[in-house]
């Protein structure tokens, strides 16, 4: 064979010799880039972050690139600190895939000071290990110079320790990147503090925006014709927050296709922001029964745009079919639906179905029969 190889190369010519044995040089490159994690035995990081720590094969092949395991006995002392506080073994599984040199750090001197810090400061051990379990980024950030500091922004803002864990359960932006700036502004153009706490414990995402995007959302909001003193702007700001331009233009867009005038929408916004926190498909649907079926005006939809989006199925529908004969018996107004619609269960029950249920005995039946209780 090796005589034939060499009867072959004397045949060939020049270029043809460098042609083969720059194939075969390239051939060897490509061997040497095999990962070794494919050539190899399964390495001591991905059997203990597979068998201690409970990650999936592959996932522990990713987090072996970031981390290198030499002994064993350090980091089980870090997987005890985090069931010691209450974290299940998926909420470890989730914390060491997204940040696995968390393994690495030093359990008493790193960890378990900041747990403290959150233990101690009234955030409970289930709500800590899904906060940390979500983002743990935050046991990588300093105690003195990020975590603390930020925490008591928060609590000045937020009165107290429940509301400050309440807004972190919501998500831990605001620990990371909470522009004082945004806060700023809102209390420079007289933004009650209560309506500034709304906001956050609401959705404090929307503090966290870049100070640009901040203001102008801000400016938005007031040039809809919000009162900035109002609780009622911390629902409009949020719902402006969270929504693209294209996105509003589709929502403004269903309401027109029903003859709705712009003025008319955006007054109904500013009562009732919710009336744009929905899909245009479930807006054109509930316009549609509200106006075609039932044959409300947009002056009385607007006197009750929360009666809008209640389910159809579950309550307006069911809840109709009892006006519908209490309206044919004279026994109630068509201008009460949209307060019916709105009350609870128990009143709804007591006020418009046992009422009657000497004289109409078959209104439970037919409102159960509707909710689909047999």
């Amino acid at each position: 064979m090796f005589r034939s190889l060499c009867g072959n190369l004397l045949r060939w010519n020049g270029d043809s010799i460098t042609h083969f044995f720059f194939l075969q040089i390239s051939s060897l490159k490509s061997i040497s880039h095999i990962p070794k994690s494919s050539i190899q035995e399964p390495s001591l990081t991905v059997d203990y972050l597979v068998n201690s720590c409970g990650l999936s094969q592959e996932s522990a092949l990713s987090a072996g690139q970031k981390i290198k395991i030499k002994t064993a006995k350090k980091l089980d002392s870090v997987l005890e600190l985090f069931r010691n506080y209450g974290f299940s073994n998926t909420q470890i599984v989730k914390l060491i895939t997204k940040r696995p040199s968390l393994l690495l750090a030093d359990p008493i001197k790193t960890l378990k000071p900041k747990m403290e810090f959150f233990r101690n400061n009234g955030i409970s051990d289930p709500i800590l290990a899904k906060i940390l379990s979500a983002d743990p980024k935050v046991l990588l950030s300093s105690l003195e110079k990020h975590i603390i500091p930020s925490f008591n922004y928060l609590k000045t803002l937020l009165h107290t320790n429940e509301n400050v864990a309440f807004a972190l359960r919501r998500t831990t932006w605001i620990l990371h990147s909470l522009p004082k700036q945004n806060i700023s502004l809102l209390q420079n153009h007289g933004v009650p503090e209560s309506t500034i706490s709304k906001i956050i414990m609401a959705n404090p995402r929307t503090v966290c925006f870049k100070p640009d995007k901040f203001r102008e959302t801000f400016m938005k909001t007031i040039e809809m014709g919000f009162d900035s003193s109002s609780l009622m702007f911390a629902y409009g700001f949020i719902k402006l927050s969270g929504m693209k331009k294209g996105t509003w233009e589709a929502k403004m867009a269903v309401y027109r296709s029903f003859g709705w005038p712009e003025d008319e929408i955006l007054s109904m916004f500013r009562k009732q922001p919710i009336c744009m926190g929905f899909s245009e498909k479930k807006i054109s649907t509930a316009l549609d029964f509200f106006m075609n079926k039932l044959n409300w005006t947009r002056a009385y939809i607007s006197k009750y745009p929360t009666a809008l989006f209640l389910s159809l199925e579950k309550r307006t529908m069911p809840r109709c079919s009892v006006f519908e004969i209490l309206l044919s018996k004279g026994l109630m107004k068509k201008g009460n639906m949209g307060k019916a619609l709105k009350v609870a269960e128990d009143e709804f029950l007591k006020n418009y179905v046992v009422k009657y249920q000497e004289d109409l005995p078959q209104l439970l039946k037919i409102y159960r029969s509707k909710m689909g209780v047999l």
